[in-house]
């Protein structure tokens, strides 16, 4: 995402672009974002019973695609901003993409296991069991928690790395601040995990944000948002749920 904070201009002349939508989309998007959080972290301490797995991550995934359709409906440029975003795909530019994608997987992995060490005090263990209720078990739950991945990687990398990230650069001039920004948001959408998942989510968070810049698309992230939710989900299936 190259014009992330500017776009061309004459010589001498800086001009900011104008936002990706008007402000009262990004502030409604941010309150829906807000409730999910409030509602993750309200929970497990709420309900007795957990709602089944499979139907789980079948709302999450629809909840997933209605969020990121109510993003682009609020676009300026629809076609324009998808287009950027997305970027020119290619077959071999597609293997690329896997390539650097995995290699961000690795770094995020990186970051938020360190962090998540650290502050490994701040997960409560009723926060912890809420997680762990959330591993597949049976075939068919690991295909819909695949599908929930695919939806995850794609709607939210379009939504905090595409839209948030352009719009807090465009509002505040810096793409640092809209980094941080967009990554804190995305780390408060975790609050279900804990605090201390706040803090490793939003750094990992960061490291997509700042991959997304550097490559100009999002196509890399997403394979890594990807594969962080599918592998972890695997590798907990395996490991408790097998």
């Amino acid at each position: 995402m190259p014009d992330v904070v500017e776009s061309e201009a004459p010589a001498g002349a800086r001009v900011r672009p104008e936002p990706v939508a008007p402000w009262q989309h990004t502030v409604f998007l941010l309150g829906v974002l807000a409730l999910w959080a409030v509602y993750g972290w309200l929970h497990p301490r709420l309900l007795a019973t957990v709602m089944p797995r499979g139907a789980t991550y079948i709302s999450h995934t629809i909840l997933e695609c209605l969020l990121v359709g109510t993003t682009i409906a609020g676009l300026y440029h629809r076609r324009q901003f998808i287009a950027e975003v997305l970027g020119k795909v290619t077959l071999r530019g597609a293997a690329l993409d896997v390539a650097q994608g995995f290699l961000i997987y690795l770094a995020g992995t990186a970051v938020m296991v360190a962090t998540w060490m650290v502050l490994k005090p701040l997960h409560p263990s009723y926060q912890r069991d809420a997680v762990q209720a959330m591993v597949p078990r049976s075939s068919l739950e690991v295909a819909l928690w695949m599908v929930l991945s695919l939806a995850a990687g794609t709607c939210e990398e379009f939504l905090f790395r595409g839209y948030l990230l352009r719009q807090f650069a465009r509002w505040w001039g810096s793409a640092t601040v809209a980094i941080v920004a967009s990554s804190v948001l995305f780390g408060c959408l975790h609050l279900y995990e804990g605090t201390g998942a706040v803090v490793s989510i939003g750094g990992l968070g960061a490291v997509y944000a700042v991959a997304a810049v550097r490559r100009g698309n999002l196509r890399s992230v997403m394979v890594a948002h990807f594969l962080q939710d599918a592998l972890t989900g695997l590798i907990l299936h395996f490991r408790h749920g097998a």
